[in-house]
């Protein structure tokens, strides 16, 4: 071990600890360690999503990876799980144990140092620098001395891979906490010098890296930043004629309006139709809320593909579910690729599967989605053209019925064989998954299918419902008041379709999408209802007003939810 006096802890390491030792699978998509998440913290160190930012990385067994500010050991084990040797170099003594234990048995050196005192002889094949140069102040030369120190540990043709949030980010602009310092437009307004954290715009990074021998960069654009990504778009997104939808359609919501950290915007953005200006003026890139920058010293070949447009992740989902897709051009035509995020892990259940096909890539059917033209018809207040789209999509169910077989069984969307069912491939058709092709709804990711099929009347307020959802994440303006929540948009919207709709269906729905959700998520079916319920309170114009004061009193009793009953007891200490 190198000797270092770094300390920086959030608290949580005596948790993570125990957390750890207790678990018989430690993995990077551990589905244990992720049922432990209770909090920001235990979120930061176990949420399967963060190792999403690695995933455009195409790693070689052969490599050998120096990551920088290890932490925990999230990256090492991932890198780790891929077949390349790790060097974990972590400047915090009881963290950098935590990494030793998370990385126990797999080819991975943990070392407690710093980057400074840090030598190496052989050279690494690629540098990983993770939410770390925001802190590079505290170099001797700042962070030009920081980076330049890592170009003397790459080989001529290695790779440095950084993550950082951008300081002009758009989530920055509308509001957010500065993600370090913990209060609004302080990186827009400029940090001072006894800020002891910084961010960079892009030409200010990308000068940066230039100046320190870095001339050869790719940039990647995580959303809804780089901690828990769930898109990673590339240059070229920004390059499509159509990359208003193409990005909206890839992206959704741009900013995280309800994050399990400390950042939080201002509720009265439309914050899709924000993006999609931004977009269309050009300033996409400069805009993002963080980076991806894979760069090299020299013109050598490049550890990301070339052709991808777009990377796209599930979210937080059991193991066996986790599942990617990447967007890619191919001989001129946009295509795309689904497949397991993990191979060889079973993916079935009694009633759900799970079609992640490793097939050749499909064509992209381009155009803009039925939630993209909901929402624009909202916006404008046409509530004609929008009751046209909800006829268009009852008319496409209606001729897609089909006649459940003799030996058909039910399940929580197959409750009643004697009316209307749709195949088995149907239980995703929401409005996101639609697009016109040829003046004709087609169905574009039939990632689910539900044995038997499934009842028209629970796919079509599954469809109702999340349309509301992200009419109240993204903030997208309505015809109506902003003080409308998820379920009373959704109510709304049951109330407005054409076909008449039976009088508790909604709770009918919440109670099989718990179902669901227990298959695909794990945990028990009666915590993941009051998930539901809880969501369906959420309204665009108070999830910020007095979320201060209520996140700080409410994390104090997070632990209650581990225990029998202990939902209950923890909404108990809401405050009203």
């Amino acid at each position: 071990m190198i000797s270092s006096g770094i300390t920086w802890r959030d608290g949580s390491e005596e948790r993570i600890k125990n957390i750890l030792l207790s678990a018989d699978d430690r993995s990077s998509a551990s589905d244990f360690l992720a049922s432990s998440i209770t909090d920001w913290p235990t979120r930061y160190h176990f949420d399967r999503r963060r190792t999403n930012i690695l995933r455009p990385i195409n790693f070689d067994p052969s490599m050998r990876v120096l990551d920088v500010g290890a932490g925990t050991g999230v990256m090492s084990r991932y890198m780790a799980e891929k077949g390349v040797s790790v060097t974990a170099l972590e400047g915090d003594e009881m963290r950098a144990e935590l990494a030793a234990l998370r990385c126990e048995n797999l080819d991975v050196n943990v070392q407690h140092g710093s980057v400074d005192d840090f030598e190496d002889n052989e050279g690494f094949d690629l540098v990983l620098v993770v939410g770390v140069l925001e802190y590079a102040n505290s170099n001797p030369d700042g962070p030009s001395g920081f980076l330049k120190k890592l170009s003397q540990l790459l080989k001529p043709d290695g790779s440095l891979v950084l993550a950082i949030e951008n300081q002009m980010g758009l989530a920055y602009w509308m509001g957010a906490n500065e993600d370090h310092l913990g209060e609004p437009w302080v990186g827009l307004e400029g940090y001072s010098a006894s800020d002891s954290v910084r961010t960079f715009s892009k030409p200010a990074l990308s000068a940066l890296l230039a100046g320190t021998g870095f001339d050869f960069q790719n940039w990647l654009y995580p959303f809804p930043d780089y901690k828990l990504p769930l898109t990673i778009l590339s240059d070229l997104a920004y390059m499509e004629d159509d990359r208003v939808d193409l990005i909206d359609q890839l992206v959704g919501t741009p900013v995280d309006q309800w994050p399990s950290g400390r950042t939080g915007v201002l509720p009265f953005f439309d914050t899709r139709a924000l993006h999609r200006q931004v977009i269309d003026s050009g300033m996409g890139q400069d805009m993002s809320n963080s980076f991806l920058v894979v760069c090299k010293l020299n013109e050598s070949k490049s550890i990301i593909d070339q052709d991808a447009i777009a990377w796209r992740f599930s979210g937080d989902r059991k193991k066996s579910f986790l599942g990617l897709r990447q967007v890619i051009v191919e001989d001129g035509i946009r295509k795309i690729n689904r497949k397991s995020a993990y191979a060889n892990v079973s993916s079935e259940s009694s009633w759900l599967t799970q079609r992640n096909s490793d097939s050749p890539a499909e064509k992209y059917i381009s155009g803009p989605n039925l939630e993209q033209l909901a929402l624009e018809s909202l916006r404008q207040g046409n509530l004609e053209d929008f009751e046209s789209l909800l006829s268009m999509f009852d008319n496409w169910l209606a001729s897609n019925t089909c006649t459940p077989s003799a030996n058909s069984e039910t399940h929580p969307f197959l409750t009643d064989l004697s009316a209307e069912v749709l195949g088995e491939e149907f239980i995703d058709c929401g409005f996101d998954n639609l697009v016109l092709e040829d003046g004709k709804l087609k169905l574009i990711d039939d990632e689910w299918v539900a044995s038997g099929g499934v009842n028209a009347d629970l796919v079509i307020v599954r469809a109702l419902h999340r349309l509301s959802y992200s009419i109240v994440a993204s903030g997208s303006k309505t015809p109506w008041t902003l003080n409308m929540s998820v379920e009373d948009l959704a109510s709304k919207f049951v109330e407005m379709f054409p076909r008449d709709l039976r009088i508790g269906l909604l709770k009918d729905f919440y109670a099989a999408e718990a179902s669901l959700l227990s298959v695909v998520m794990d945990g028990s079916e009666v915590d993941l209802l009051e998930n539901i319920y809880e969501a369906n309170r959420r309204r665009s114009n108070n999830v910020f007003s007095d979320r201060s004061t209520r996140t700080s009193f409410r994390s104090k009793f997070a632990w209650l939810k581990r225990f029998p009953g202990g939902r209950s007891l923890a909404r108990w200490t809401r405050p009203r």
